[in-house]
């Protein structure tokens, strides 16, 4: 049967997975993903393609099987109540999963490099302008000039080698700050004269173009702020290594830039504010305060909890980084970090300002951090009693009630203080990078270029106590991976190093505590050992735990065997070694039988 076509008003449309008898929508994956983009679409251009309806034995209403998601998006526009006439093709209820299933599975999506060249020919050959293009297809500005930078920027020898699989992502959006499409092509010749493209890498570019850490300065300041100052920039449409015309200049304003920040911060009650690269040692002459966290509303959790399902990760369970998020996926990320960032400044009282500092940095990203609660060492005693005298006084008679509620609080809480995140954070960067120089030792790292590129890694990454500092981004982002592929031994070797058992089971709450003592041995020691106070869990924990190489969630890696495990595996080795023995000597008696009679 061929499918009729039918005018239907909106009203009387409904999704085919509601269809009581004939359920008929092959898609359960995604039915709402990007309605609002595909909405800004229909409202520009029309709805190109009519729905698939059928009659289910509903009255007066319509199922549709395939075109659900065009659905969401015109009662986006118009209101599910619309009496909007929709074009729609009929088809029958039996029919109407395997057209659903037929429709979906046949469909093919454009190549990345087929996609961006049309938005390319969009503006060359139809006039349109990045804003039509962006508002027509609800792409950010920021979208819209990557799809024309890939579409047509790029040079047509470059995106042949894309369709081809022959080169890498990183490399192809590095590829347009080079120049003119004959600047492209002579680069990646000069490059790989033998046209060994996929081994190429975009650090290998930026490197020819003489790019340092100047482009997340300026991505800082703000780039139109830059170019008005004077210099002229080359935008990193995938991140923030912009090529820049003048470094100098963007250290200046960043520089300016971080001092306006300091004094809003002073103004906010703070009794100091510092940029931290402007001061020496910081770890040694500053100690952070502890303060607990300030607790997070239903609704902002809630909110966070959305917004952590909008930002994507990459292969090693990490964000993705800002560059190379969409519009969406950006903002949901950025209002993510205001939300957190709200909490840790809440935690201080005005008193706890009044005697505290922050120190200011600015990220891999180009965006502004801010270290919350710290004081300087002569100035420590007084900013702890504010802190002291900011817990809420307890009414005498209900003083006992309100202490065992706070205790319990306490003890029952499974998140860390930032503090000890920090420093466990530090620890394991600083065991990637001991393991690493071991390696070099290894078969793993046995070429004279393993090694080379090894101490350069190495090189990049400081660890001061808690205070780290990866001085490229790129190193950054892979330590998971490098963890991954080192050898299990040396990584686990290095992060036990690096562990302060006594710091964390001291720091960590009694919770926490007591999980890792049932990981460990088992729950019923875990009870025991949780009956007494703080310091004598702390103290069961030195001596049962700590030396059974059990490690927190933070330092745990592929590589991590946990204590049980190990324990169950020396277990069946142990149980093993009576069996084969009785069957060796089972295998002997014969032989033993055999020699007495022969005598």
């Amino acid at each position: 049967m061929q499918p009729t076509h039918k005018m239907v008003p909106l009203k009387n449309l409904r999704p085919g997975q509601e269809a009581p008898n004939h359920p008929g929508n092959a898609r359960i994956t995604g039915r709402e993903d990007g309605i609002a983009e595909l909405a800004a679409h229909i409202h520009a251009r029309g709805k190109i393609d009519d729905l698939l309806i059928y009659d289910d034995g509903v009255p007066d209403v319509y199922f549709v099987a395939n075109g659900g998601r065009s659905l969401l998006a015109l009662r986006m526009i118009h209101g599910e109540t619309s009496s909007e006439p929709i074009s729609c093709k009929l088809t029958t209820a039996d029919r109407a999963f395997e057209d659903s299933l037929a429709v979906s599975v046949t469909a093919r999506r454009f190549h990345p490099v087929d996609e961006y060249e049309a938005y390319a020919k969009l503006k060359a050959d139809h006039g349109k302008t990045e804003e039509e293009i962006a508002r027509q297809y609800s792409m950010t500005t920021r979208e819209v000039q990557q799809a024309l930078a890939l579409g047509g920027s790029l040079s047509p020898y470059v995106r042949d080698l894309w369709r081809q699989g022959r080169i890498g992502a990183d490399v192809i959006h590095a590829l347009p700050m080079v120049g003119d499409h004959e600047a492209q092509d002579k680069l990646l010749k000069k490059l790989s004269p033998e046209g060994k493209y996929d081994r190429l890498n975009a650090w290998q570019i930026k490197n020819e173009l003489k790019i340092d850490n100047a482009g997340r300065l300026v991505e800082f300041v703000g780039v139109d702020s830059y170019i008005k100052a004077g210099g002229k920039v080359t935008l990193d449409l995938f991140g923030v290594d912009h090529r820049v015309s003048n470094p100098k200049l963007a250290k200046k304003l960043a520089d300016a830039k971080l001092r306006d920040e300091c004094a809003a911060l002073v103004a906010a009650g703070w009794s100091w504010a510092l940029p931290q690269d402007a001061v020496t040692n910081p770890r040694q002459n500053y100690s952070c305060l502890n303060v607990p966290a300030s607790p997070i509303s239903p609704q902002e959790k809630l909110e966070l909890e959305q917004l952590d399902s909008m930002i994507p990760e990459d292969q090693w369970g990490e964000a993705l980084k800002y560059g190379e998020m969409t519009g969406r996926q950006q903002a949901a990320f950025l209002r993510k970090r205001a939300i957190e960032r709200d909490c840790d400044e809440r935690a201080f009282t005005p008193e706890m300002r009044a005697k505290a500092g922050c120190f200011l940095s600015i990220d891999d990203e180009g965006m502004l951090e801010i270290a919350f609660g710290w004081a300087k060492n002569e100035e420590k005693a007084a900013a702890k009693r504010a802190v002291k005298q900011a817990a809420p006084v307890p009414d005498p008679d209900d003083a006992d009630e309100e202490q065992s509620s706070s205790r319990s609080a306490r003890e029952s809480s499974d998140v860390i203080s930032n503090a000890l995140r920090e420093r466990l954070d530090a620890a394991l960067v600083g065991a990637t990078k001991d393991a690493l120089l071991s390696a070099i030792d290894t078969d793993i790292l046995k070429s004279p270029i393993s090694q080379v590129l090894a101490r350069l890694i190495c090189s990049q990454i400081n660890v001061n106590g808690a205070s780290v500092h990866i001085y490229s981004h790129g190193v950054k982002d892979k330590l998971p991976a490098m963890r991954e592929v080192l050898p299990a031994a040396l990584v686990n070797a290095a992060i036990a190093k690096h562990f302060d058992a006594e710091d964390y089971f001291k720091n960590a709450p009694k919770k926490l505590v007591t999980k890792a003592i049932t990981e460990t041995i088992n729950a019923d020691e875990a009870r025991k050992a949780g009956a007494g106070g703080k310091a004598d869990l702390v103290k069961f924990a030195m001596t049962n735990v700590a030396k059974a190489g059990w490690l927190p969630k933070e330092l745990r890696t592929p590589h991590y065997v946990a204590p049980a495990a190990k324990k169950d595996a020396a277990k069946a080795k142990t149980s093993a070694k009576p069996a084969a023995a009785a069957k060796k000597a089972k295998a002997k008696k014969p032989a033993k039988k055999s020699a007495k009679k022969k005598r």
